[in-house]
């Protein structure tokens, strides 16, 4: 029986870890938390003022290894679409959050300006997104908007998609974060020019 290859990703601050859990328990799956990966197998470099350097080709294989797994798991982490492979995955989340709502997330768990503002900047053009569209196709990847829901709702929406039922509430893509900051004149409080 083939397993379960499911990836939550995201950038920081849009709720990846909390929904992992509520997933992982609800399907009976293991995590792989990418960063924990890095970390606990020093596949990590000098921590910067925007975070730690990863060691890319290293974590591919340490991942690699984690994946031949015989059991359901739930792997998630923002550095998913530049270390994992297509083949064997399931389906993909892409997390997104309101940048209003995102800068507030990121303050509070004190972060520097240039971090934040680098986060929501890469939120709003939908970085995460388009990359993970690049390296697991169409097929496979849905977003899903967690702006004013608690992880159990996220949690929910995203399980309904896995299942593929047709109520499910994603979409492949729709979230236009840059057009809403446009609109609102905010270009300037989200990037730096």
């Amino acid at each position: 029986m083939k397993k379960l290859r499911f990836v939550i990703t995201g950038n920081p601050g849009v709720g990846k870890h909390t929904t992992a859990k509520i997933i992982a328990e609800k399907i009976n799956a293991d995590i792989i938390d990418i960063n924990d990966v890095a970390i606990d197998n020093n596949a990590t470099g000098k921590k910067t003022d925007l975070g730690l350097d990863v060691d890319v080709k290293r974590l591919v294989r340490l991942l690699e290894k984690e994946l031949k797994a015989e059991r359901d798991l739930v792997i998630v982490g923002h550095l998913a679409p530049y270390v994992l492979r297509p083949v064997g995955i399931s389906l993909v989340a892409v997390l997104r959050r309101s940048p209003y709502e995102l800068e507030k997330t990121l303050k509070k768990r004190g972060y520097s300006v240039d971090k934040a503002r680098e986060n929501v900047a890469s939120e709003i053009l939908g970085t995460s997104l388009y990359d993970s569209l690049k390296t697991f196709g169409k097929r496979k990847v849905a977003e899903f908007d967690t702006t004013g829901k608690t992880p159990k709702e996220t949690a929910d929406e995203i399980l309904a998609a896995l299942q593929k039922k047709p109520k499910s509430k994603s979409k492949l893509i729709g979230i236009d974060w840059l057009n809403l900051v446009s609109e609102k004149g905010d270009m300037r409080r989200f990037f730096k020019y």
